[in-house]
Order: C-alpha cells, then sequence, then structure tokens
C-alpha cells in the first residue's frame, strides 16, 4: 500500500485527482497540503466521509506522515520550493504544476540526480497528449515545417503551456527546423502574429473560457499537411496519467521531464 500525500489539494487539479485518488485499493491517500481548509479531514473535503487524515499546511506535519510519493499541483513558485524540499528530505515527487522556468528545472534536476529520491516532472498527465509528443516527433522528420497550437481554459498563467514546449523540444530532437522566426522577405503587420518561437517551431497560445486543454500539431510538406490534434474535454483525462506514474515511479531515474517517457511506442 503506497501512502500518497497531495500538495494544493484544494486546487481544482488537486481535487479532483484526489478524488480519483481516494478511490484507489492500493493506494491511501494520507493528506493533504494547502494554505486553505487546514485542519480539515480531507474524506469529508472530497467525499463527505470522514478517513481521520488531514490538510496540513507544514512541511513538517507532512515528513511525519512518511509518504512514499508526493503529488504536486501547485502554483510555479510554490512547485519549486516544494519539489527542492521534497529532494532535500529524500521524498519522491510527482508534478504536473507547469511555469517552472528552464533554469528551475536545470537546478531541479542536478539536485534530484545527486539525491535518493526520484523527481518527475510531468506538463500534462494526459495519456493521448503524451501519446501525441512521440508521434510527432517520430513522424516531424518526414516533413519541412511542423506549427503548434495550443488551446486553454482563460485561467491558465502560463503561456506557452508546459505541454507546447515539451513538445517542440521533442520534435527538435527528431529533426531541425532552422533558427530564424520569420523566413527571408517575411514580415508582420502587428508583432506576434506569426506566434511565439523556439527550437524552429512556431507556437500559438489561445486562452478561452470553455476551453479545459487541446492540443494540434500541424505538419507540412509540398502538396499536403498532416494534423494531429488531442482534447482533454474533462479534468478526469489527467488521471489515467497520474496512476501510470505512481505505478511506475520505482522505474524511472531519478530525474524525469514527460509522462512520454512511461509509454511504449
Amino acid at each position: 500500500m503506497e501512502k500518497i500525500i497531495m500538495f494544493g489539494i484544494c486546487g481544482k487539479m488537486g481535487k479532483s485527482i484526489s478524488g480519483e485518488l481516494i478511490k484507489e485499493k492500493e493506494i491511501e491517500l494520507v493528506g493533504g497540503f494547502d494554505i486553505i481548509n487546514t485542519g480539515v479531514d480531507i474524506g469529508e473535503f472530497l467525499t463527505g466521509k470522514k478517513t481521520g487524515y488531514k490538510i496540513h499546511d507544514s512541511y513538517e506535519d507532512i515528513k511525519k506522515l512518511n509518504p512514499d510519493i508526493i503529488v504536486d499541483f501547485t502554483t510555479a513558485d510554490s512547485a519549486n520550493k516544494n519539489i527542492n524540499w521534497a529532494i532535500d528530505n529524500n521524498l519522491n515527487i510527482i508534478v504536473g504544476t507547469t511555469g517552472l522556468s528552464k533554469e528551475d528545472l536545470r537546478k531541479i534536476e542536478g539536485r534530484a540526480l545527486k539525491s535518493n529520491s526520484k523527481t518527475l516532472i510531468v506538463p500534462n498527465f494526459s495519456i493521448g497528449a503524451a501519446v501525441m509528443i512521440k508521434i510527432s516527433r517520430m513522424i516531424s522528420k518526414y516533413f519541412e515545417l511542423p506549427n503548434r497550437l495550443r488551446s486553454s481554459h482563460d485561467k491558465k498563467k502560463d503561456a506557452p503551456s508546459g505541454t507546447s514546449l515539451l513538445t517542440a523540444e521533442e520534435i527538435s530532437l527528431e529533426n531541425s527546423f532552422g533558427e530564424s522566426r520569420l523566413k527571408i522577405g517575411e514580415a508582420e503587420t502587428i508583432e506576434g502574429s506569426r506566434g511565439g518561437f523556439t527550437g524552429g517551431i512556431h507556437i500559438h497560445s489561445v486562452r478561452l473560457p470553455g476551453l479545459l486543454a487541446h492540443q494540434q500539431v500541424i505538419f507540412g510538406t509540398k502538396g499536403q499537411t498532416l494534423s494531429i490534434r488531442h482534447d482533454s474535454i474533462d479534468r478526469s483525462s489527467f488521471y489515467p496519467g497520474v496512476i501510470l506514474a505512481i505505478r511506475n515511479l520505482d522505474k524511472l531515474s531519478n530525474f524525469t521531464f514527460g509522462l512520454d517517457k512511461l509509454i511504449d511506442i
């Protein structure tokens, strides 16, 4: 029986994922960590039925619970502190929080690889999105140029999203699409019209009410295009990826970035 603690349990993602974790027979959700609802029973908070496990706001309280894995759905600043604290205390941590900078990730990786714990950082827990990333990398060598369109709800704080950046990074590992954001002779009449740019790939971020998480990769070459699209229409779409990560964390190195590393295709 693995003991799990959810950091950010009172947030939308934390509550949604915790509501599923608490139903698992081989997993025990032994606590939550948040700045609100401190002392509230997590079972009462999630399902209306008490479990005896509570929401805490102290690292020391969390350490006393001796969890096997911490799952983090907080904010970038909080996650950065939480990850480093977990590493310092030899605790395994799975992170679904996005917005961590490249410098943050570089430092975390260096510390994690020297530690006795495992750190898995996942920009998108949807298995469909992970499959999409792997397929996009596999086929990119057959096309001249990809574009990325990423649409999310209007409360998402980071743009481009972590999913967009990981997709672009994985594609660029397979094929080099150049370093110039605009082609020779091309001009933007409105700055930013061609979107963001990284690894030779243009990224367009859409933020609208009514959306959750949607991604499309469009590849083009002479006389044809190929589009790959994935849609998360409910937060429950992220749960299969979370449970996959929990059940397979011991197979990974001390630092892993992306759920696609657990997808075998």
